[in-house]
């Protein structure tokens, strides 16, 4: 018979289940409702589950809950923020498009009204029962006139034409460029980009502190299934409250919560275990070396590659 004691164990037994449960359910929401910004976040409290189901004494759940709600309100914070540049872009990018069009059907109806004058012209020539030789020359010059003028006519709607698309083409990726900057996820590995790291890196310096960088670097370009193996990994080698991010085509650079001898140590550690082999999606494998050291902000020494 089940006593009292053994019915508050299998409570808080359930409780703590159901807590880790909605843990990973807020963090596989955060990454899908919006992944531009939710990835890292997603991925932070799947670390912050991992560590609790190996302690969850009540210090630990009280820790994870304000952790959690500290990664919450910045999550919603940042993906509001995103959602208005996202806004504001496209309503300027519609305003522009609009301007755009516009002269566009300007100056299709000035060409249009040249066509259609040339047009009235040639069907309204001379009449050859009245002509002459002095007649007949003009009438060739009208002609050749009127036919060239048309060509020229055509010739800058076309000019015009292809202008005005380009200005389109030119807006639409500007708008992008802009939007793509409120972005804190690396599309490929979920982690955070290198843009993202950066605005990390000069907070913490502007707080006064000196952030403990371990860059992680490849020998070659990682193909994105790689790529995301390795992020994989490194997430499982990392503390929830270390910060990873996608630097570079072959570089992965976390910003260390510790003292710069705890990291160059865990560094050492992390090394063979995303270095080596990986699988590929083909049957194929591929074999990767890594070098991993400490670095210093700004990060003027590291390779500047920007991701493709």
């Amino acid at each position: 018979m089940a006593t009292a004691e053994d019915n508050t164990l299998q409570t808080l037994h359930a409780t703590v289940h159901c807590y880790l449960s909605i843990l990973q359910t807020a963090a596989d929401t955060l990454s899908q409702a919006c992944p531009p910004i939710g990835g890292p976040y997603g991925q932070r409290l799947s670390r912050l589950r991992a560590r609790l189901a190996f302690d969850s004494s009540a210090g630990a759940i009280e820790e994870s809950c304000a952790d959690t709600s500290r990664e919450l309100l910045e999550y919603a914070a940042k993906a509001a923020l995103y959602l208005e540049r996202h806004r504001v872009e496209l309503r300027r990018a519609i305003t522009g498009l609009e301007g755009i069009i516009r002269t566009l059907a300007q100056r299709q109806d000035f060409y249009s009204a040249r066509l259609r004058q040339f047009a009235a012209q040639l069907e309204n020539p001379l009449r050859p029962s009245n002509l002459d030789q002095q007649d007949a020359e003009r009438l060739s010059e009208v002609a050749t006139l009127q036919v060239a003028g048309l060509l020229s006519c055509v010739e800058s709607l076309s000019h015009e034409s292809q202008s005005l698309f380009k200005r389109m083409r030119d807006e639409m990726a500007q708008v992008e460029k802009r939007i793509a900057t409120a972005e804190i996820t690396d599309p490929v590995t979920g982690l955070v980009n290198r843009r993202e790291m950066e605005r990390c890196i000069q907070a913490a310096q502007a707080r006064g502190e000196s952030p403990v960088l371990l860059l992680f670097e490849f020998g070659d370009d990682l193909p994105a299934e790689v790529a995301q193996q390795i992020a994989a990994r490194l997430s499982s080698q990392f503390r929830y409250n270390d910060l990873i991010s996608r630097w570079s085509e072959r570089q992965f650079l976390v910003l260390f919560q510790g003292r710069a001898e705890i990291a160059s140590m865990r560094a050492e550690q992390v090394s063979p275990w995303i270095a080596g082999r990986y699988l590929l999606d083909t049957g194929a494998t591929i074999e990767t070396v890594v070098q991993a050291r400490l670095v210093d902000a700004p990060l003027t020494d590291l390779e500047l590659a920007p991701i493709r």
